[in-house]
C-alpha cells in the first residue's frame, strides 16, 4: 500500500515538474530595462540617413517690395486741390471706389470745349450732308467732299478724346470736382496727398496701389558676390518678425544697373503672399543655395545637439541600443549638418530625430 502511495507521489511531481517545463519563463517587461521606455517611445522619432548633395548656402540681406508688374501709380490729369481723401497708408480699395476728391476749373473748360466741339459737330454734318448732294449733281469736287469728310471726322475724334478723359477723370462736372476713383482693387502702399493738397497737371505717384499677394524680395549683391548669384537658385528668406517660418522661392531675375545709392545688383525673388505676412519695406535675411556634385550624409539640424563644445546625434539600433555620437560636419546649410562616413555613423544607419534631449540626459544619467 505504501508502496502504491510513493509511485503515484512521484508521478504526481513529475507531471508538475513537465507542466512547469513547457510554459514560458515570466520575466520583467525588458523595455523597462532599455534606455527607451514604452513610454518614450511614443514621444521620439527615428529616421534614416541617407546621402545628398551638398548645397553650399550664401546670406545676404534684402527687403520686401511690391511686385512691380502688378502696382498703378496714379498721376494727376489736371492741376487743382484736394477737398477730401477718403483712404489711408495700408488700407485695402476695391476697384471704383472713390479715393479722393479735387477741386478744378479745369473739368468746366473741358465741358465748354465739349459743348463747343459738338455744335461744330452738327454744322459739319449738315455740310458733309449738302457737299454729298451738290456732288452728285456734280457740282462739288471730289476734293470738296473728301475735305468735308475730313472735317467731320476730326471733329468726331476730338469728342471722343474729350469724353474718354472726362469718363478718365471721372469728374462732377457740374460741381467742377474731379473724382479719383481706385483703377484696381489692391493696397494702398504710398500716397503724399491730404486735404488742401494742391496737384499739378503730370504729378506723379499722388498714391500707389499694390496687390501684396504677390511680393517680391530684392536681395543686396555685391560686386565681388556677382558670380554666386544666377538665375534658378533656391532662395530661402526668413525675417525676425517670424523667427520659425522660412519662405522659400528662386532667383526669378538679375538688375542689369547697380543701385547707385546702395551699390549692389538687386536679385529679384518672386513670392506668393496670401497671408499678407510679408509687408513693403521690411528686411529680411535671403540664404541662396548653391548645390554641388558632391554627396554626403544629411542630418537635420533639429536632430543634433550641442555639448561640451561638439554636436552630436543619438544613434539608434533598438530601443535598447542607443548611443551618443560626435559628429564632425564637413559642410552645413540652414536644414542639414553634411558629414562623411563615419566609424559609427554611416548611409542607412538610424537617427533619433525628435525630443533625443530627452534619451540624450537619461544617457549621461547613466
Amino acid at each position: 500500500m505504501n508502496k502504491y502511495k510513493i509511485i503515484i507521489l512521484i508521478t504526481g511531481i513529475s507531471g508538475l515538474i513537465s507542466c512547469n517545463e513547457a510554459q514560458p519563463e515570466v520575466r520583467v517587461n525588458d523595455a523597462d530595462k532599455c534606455i527607451i521606455t514604452l513610454q518614450l517611445k511614443s514621444l521620439i522619432e527615428v529616421n534614416q540617413l541617407s546621402p545628398k548633395p551638398v548645397n553650399k548656402e550664401i546670406e545676404f540681406t534684402g527687403s520686401v517690395s511690391y511686385d512691380e508688374e502688378h502696382v498703378y501709380r496714379y498721376q494727376s490729369l489736371v492741376n487743382g486741390v484736394v477737398q477730401r481723401v477718403n483712404f489711408k497708408i495700408g488700407d485695402h480699395v476695391t476697384k471704383g471706389q472713390v479715393l479722393a476728391e479735387v477741386r478744378t476749373a479745369e473739368l468746366n473748360e473741358q465741358k465748354a470745349g465739349l459743348h463747343k466741339l459738338q455744335s461744330e459737330l452738327k454744322l459739319a454734318q449738315r455740310k458733309l450732308k449738302s457737299v454729298q448732294n451738290l456732288h452728285e449733281d456734280g457740282v462739288a469736287s471730289d476734293k470738296d467732299l473728301l475735305e468735308a469728310t475730313n472735317d467731320l471726322t476730326a471733329l468726331q475724334t476730338e469728342i471722343e478724346k474729350i469724353k474718354e478723359t472726362l469718363a478718365l477723370q471721372g469728374g462732377n462736372v457740374e460741381k467742377g470736382l474731379l473724382l479719383v476713383r481706385a483703377p484696381q482693387s489692391g493696397y494702398v502702399v504710398n500716397k503724399k496727398i491730404t486735404a488742401g493738397y494742391q496737384v499739378t497737371d503730370g504729378e506723379d505717384d499722388l498714391f500707389v496701389l499694390a496687390d501684396l499677394k504677390k511680393i517680391w524680395v530684392l536681395v543686396n549683391v555685391y560686386a565681388t558676390q556677382l558670380d554666386l548669384v544666377k538665375v534658378g537658385q533656391t532662395v530661402k528668406v526668413s525675417t525676425s518678425a517670424y523667427p520659425d517660418k522660412v519662405f522659400t522661392g528662386r532667383i526669378n531675375r538679375l538688375s542689369n544697373v547697380f543701385d547707385s545709392e546702395e551699390r549692389v545688383l538687386k536679385a529679384i525673388v518672386e513670392l506668393d503672399n496670401a497671408d499678407l505676412l510679408l509687408k513693403p519695406s521690411m528686411m529680411v535675411r535671403a540664404n541662396v543655395y548653391q548645390p554641388s556634385q558632391r554627396m554626403a550624409i544629411a542630418i537635420p539640424r533639429q536632430a543634433a545637439l550641442f555639448a561640451n563644445n561638439a554636436y552630436y546625434v543619438l544613434a539608434y539600433k533598438s530601443d535598447c541600443e542607443v548611443k551618443a555620437v560626435n559628429i564632425t560636419p564637413v559642410a552645413a546649410d540652414k536644414d542639414f549638418f553634411y558629414i562623411d562616413d563615419q566609424e559609427d555613423l554611416k548611409a542607412g544607419d538610424s537617427i533619433i530625430t525628435h525630443n533625443q534631449l530627452l534619451i540624450y540626459t537619461k544617457l549621461t544619467e547613466r
